[in-house]
């Protein structure tokens, strides 16, 4: 995102009460999250001597815990602690940090257990607004990733109508086999992104000037592309056609490539 659209956003937030709202919506999801990620570590096994533990990096690099802090800059919100996230009777490392800004990002570690003291790098999620419930299940969340598709991110897709789209922003994981992944959408989850596109594509185009947004279509779109592309096999020419088929404005070609830019960066960024 360029200085001037990031500019444009934080001049439109002060300006306009509508997006105040929508920034207050969004707000409280973050905290949601939040306490979420608090009632997840609180009470968590730690380690008694972190120095003593070893973690097999991405790399192949071997790091005890506070080595590993600092080459990551963990800091002040960072959290860890040992869980079973699959009920094999190994407990996971996780570390949990929050990088710090208004819109972002949460980051999760996750290290399998390969012995006494020492663990292998698992997975990495960046950005995903995520939250692990009670039954280990993680809820990660696109909000933050596609904050500023042509659009300020406090700026949300708004249809007061009975039969305006239903929100659908977030995919579900587990920890399975050594590794976290995502659970696959079912029928009725399909159904309902299919239906927020027909509906969506029957909006007005609006068009963006150079360095400006609009009201949040475009990151609705986005969103519900990224559900569909991850809940249903990751299939890009798939997910491309279902862009063709709904997303009929001018500025189709424009969109389209951002949104295969930030999905790729979602997968550099991302292990899932």
């Amino acid at each position: 995102m360029s200085f001037h659209r990031f500019l444009s956003a934080a001049i439109f937030f002060i300006a306009s009460a509508t997006t105040a709202v929508a920034q207050e919506e969004t707000t409280d999801s973050l905290l949601m999250a939040s306490d979420c990620m608090s009632q997840f570590f609180q009470g968590i096994e730690k380690f008694k001597n972190p120095e003593a533990v070893k973690l097999t990096l991405k790399n192949g690099k071997i790091q005890n815990i506070p080595a590993f802090y600092k080459a990551n800059d963990l800091g002040e919100y960072a959290d860890l602690g040992l869980r079973d996230l699959d009920g094999d009777g190994k407990k996971e490392f996780i570390v949990f940090n929050f990088t710090g800004g208004a819109h972002c990002c949460d980051e999760i570690f996750i290290f399998k257990n390969i012995g006494p003291g020492k663990y292998q790098y698992s997975n990495h999620l960046f950005g995903g607004d995520v939250c692990i419930g009670d039954s280990n299940i993680f809820r990660y969340n696109f909000t933050e990733h596609f904050g500023y598709f042509f659009t300020c991110y406090a700026c949300e897709y708004k249809d007061t109508a009975e039969t305006a789209p239903l929100r659908v922003r977030e995919i579900s994981l587990k920890f399975s086999k050594g590794k976290l992944v995502v659970i696959p959408g079912d029928k009725e989850l399909r159904a309902l992104i299919l239906d927020n596109l027909s509906k969506m594509s029957e909006e007005p185009y609006q068009v963006i000037k150079e360095d400006d947004f609009d009201d949040g279509l475009r990151k609705e779109f986005a969103m519900n592309l990224a559900v569909y592309y991850y809940s249903f096999g990751r299939n890009l020419l798939e997910t491309k056609n279902l862009f063709n088929k709904y997303y009929k404005f001018p500025d189709a070609k424009k969109v389209w490539t951002a949104f295969a830019n930030d999905l790729a960066a979602l997968r550099l960024q991302s292990d899932f």
